[in-house]
């Protein structure tokens, strides 16, 4: 490391602390030539998640925006602060785990259509309603037939 005080490139770690998280290492430093104590920190470069929007602009991936449209379509629900931010943080770590470095917001959308479904269909049909731009009372008919179409069949396939 750089000295920030002479600019010399010779240093010794004197002391090494982990933090809380495991997340960042904390290193107490001495620079050879002049003496100066500094202190730099470790961290693990995360991977970046690009979401590519439906106009093809992209933008880094936001767990908050997420929160923010389930929160939306669960207003007055029985879904838990917890419940959403659990959903948010499956989609992330899902993207991660798969290596999606780079994600349409259809298919994000896809998720949490997926995971409210199962939750809670009123949020469910909120939520499609807006992700999908429903423009009249058909669409939401037209979702509600495929809900319960969906539904038949996945009992169907239960007996």
């Amino acid at each position: 490391m750089r000295c920030p005080k002479c600019g010399s490139l010779e240093d010794k770690v004197i002391d090494s602390r982990q933090s809380k998280e495991g997340r960042v290492i904390k290193r107490r430093r001495e620079c050879l030539k002049c003496g100066y104590r500094f202190t730099t920190y470790e961290r693990i470069e995360e991977e970046v998640i690009t979401v590519v929007k439906k106009n093809n602009t992209t933008q880094p991936f936001d767990k908050e925006k997420i929160i923010r449209g389930i929160r939306l379509a669960s207003t007055g629900r029985p879904i838990s602060e917890q419940q959403i931010r659990q959903i948010a943080d499956d989609i992330e770590r899902y993207l991660i785990d798969e290596g999606k470095l780079t994600v349409s917001s259809a298919e994000i959308g896809d998720m949490v259509k997926s995971k409210l479904k199962n939750l809670d269909p009123i949020s469910f049909i909120r939520f499609v309603s807006v992700c999908d731009n429903f423009q009249d009372i058909k669409d939401f008919e037209s979702a509600i037939k495929q809900m319960e179409k969906d539904k038949k069949n996945d009992q169907g396939e239960k007996d």
